[in-house]
């Protein structure tokens, strides 16, 4: 199903129409023009009278600032519309089916918003790219591809598949750092509440005596006194870098350098690696299988990687094949430190024997074990750390509440 591509804007239009019993209905429908609203009336069995543009003032408009679509419905949407288009269901008849059975309102407006598009003339990647809180850039390009080529139903079932896997490998690394992160967080909070609260109350006591305060305990004080003159000079300060570092990170370059930074950082680095090589191969091999063009798919795949910085290599070696070099070539020659060299030579034996989809799906295989592993050996660092860490802690403030009092007990016992 092609479709042309149109930017109008669409409006909201008022009806009165007679349906199928001759009893008259009223209701609002959104449109990009007249002619399409009638298509819709059309399509739901209704006999229009009369068909108006109505104009949304500010307080009758949907606020949606915080509704948030979770990422298990978008893998649902687009299993469910895989399956219908391969039933030969159309497409607008599909999305509006699916529209009823969403329980989301997030998605249920997306997926409204999408049928007008569609409806009047825009292609389903035109009309889902409006929405890039919900689909992504890859699920855009991938969607396209598939239009491209004819296969949309197969390629959205491998995109629902797809989906499926990335999900439940976030899913696993939240899990592994959610128990260390509330328990940091915990320690932090009681720290603070001890330094800034507690600890100052003996500090009345402690000056009231000759008695040398120990170490920790000056190191405490020192601390509390520091953030009481200078908190709101530190939270200004942090706050103005903290917004430096947002602003920066949102530029082009800002970006690339802090997923350059990430790729080699020591303990996230190996993981985010391998994440973006297993989204590579899954992306190559779904639309190898279903007849992209190679250079398409390469150019597909290398902007789903989700780093910045892979993606730039990976830009070069679609360079260097529109020029007529091999794949595993190119990928030796500019990926060769993102690439294990195990990968890369499985690509040049898929290449060469002419199943390179079905050896970028062993690898990317491979790879989900692999950061499946890094994941649980994650854990397994973590949580001894974060034992230590507490545990230095609570010595910390023990020590510098208690060893004060031990000194003025002895004190007044000889006395």
């Amino acid at each position: 199903m092609a479709f042309g591509t149109k930017n109008n804007q669409t409006q909201v239009y008022k009806y009165i129409a007679n349906n199928s019993s001759g009893e008259v209905v009223r209701g609002e429908l959104k449109a990009i023009n007249e002619d399409s609203a009638l298509q819709q009336l059309d399509r739901l069995g209704l006999e229009p009278v009369s068909v108006n543009p109505f104009k949304e003032s500010l307080w009758n408009r949907d606020i949606s600032f915080f509704e948030r679509v979770p990422f298990i419905a978008v893998y649902t949407f687009t299993r469910q519309l895989s399956v219908m288009l391969k039933a030969g269901v159309p497409l607008v008849d599909a999305l509006d089916s699916m529209q009823g059975e969403s329980t989301n309102p997030g998605l249920n407006k997306a997926i409204s918003q999408i049928i007008i598009d569609v409806s009047g003339g825009q292609s389903l990647s035109g009309a889902i790219s409006k929405h890039p809180t919900l689909f992504n850039s890859m699920f855009v390009n991938i969607v396209k591809a598939g239009e491209s080529t004819g296969v949309l139903d197969k390629v959205l079932l491998q995109l629902a598949d797809f989906i499926n896997h990335d999900l439940r490998l976030k899913m696993g690394i939240k899990s592994a750092i959610r128990y260390p992160a509330i328990v940091v967080g915990i320690t932090v909070l009681v720290g603070v509440y001890a330094v800034t609260f507690i600890l100052p109350r003996f500090s009345a006591l402690f000056a009231s005596t000759s008695i040398a305060l120990p170490l920790p305990t000056r190191i405490l004080l020192g601390t509390d006194q520091f953030l009481q003159t200078y908190f709101y000079h530190l939270a200004i300060s942090i706050a103005i870098v903290a917004f430096g570092i947002y602003r920066y990170i949102k530029t082009e370059n800002g970006l690339y350098q802090l997923d350059k930074a990430i790729f080699y950082s020591p303990i996230f680095g190996p993981i985010n690696q391998r994440m973006s090589l297993s989204r590579f191969c899954h992306v190559f091999e779904t639309l190898d299988k279903s007849g992209v063009p190679i250079l398409e798919s390469l150019d597909i795949a290398g902007k789903t990687v989700g780093n910045t910085f892979i993606q730039s290599r990976l830009s070069k070696v679609k360079g260097d094949v529109e020029m007529g070099r091999k794949i595993a070539r190119s990928l030796q020659d500019h990926t060769k430190d993102i690439f294990p060299a195990h990968v890369l030579k499985m690509i040049n034996v898929g290449e060469e024997s002419g199943a390179m989809d079905e050896m970028l799906k062993e690898i990317a295989e491979m790879i989900d074990i692999e950061t499946e592993d890094l994941v649980k050996k994650l854990t397994a660092t973590i949580e001894p750390v974060i034992t230590v860490f507490m545990g230095i802690m609570i010595l910390t403030l023990s020590l510098s509440i208690f060893l004060p009092i031990w000194d003025m007990y002895e004190a007044l016992a000889n006395t």
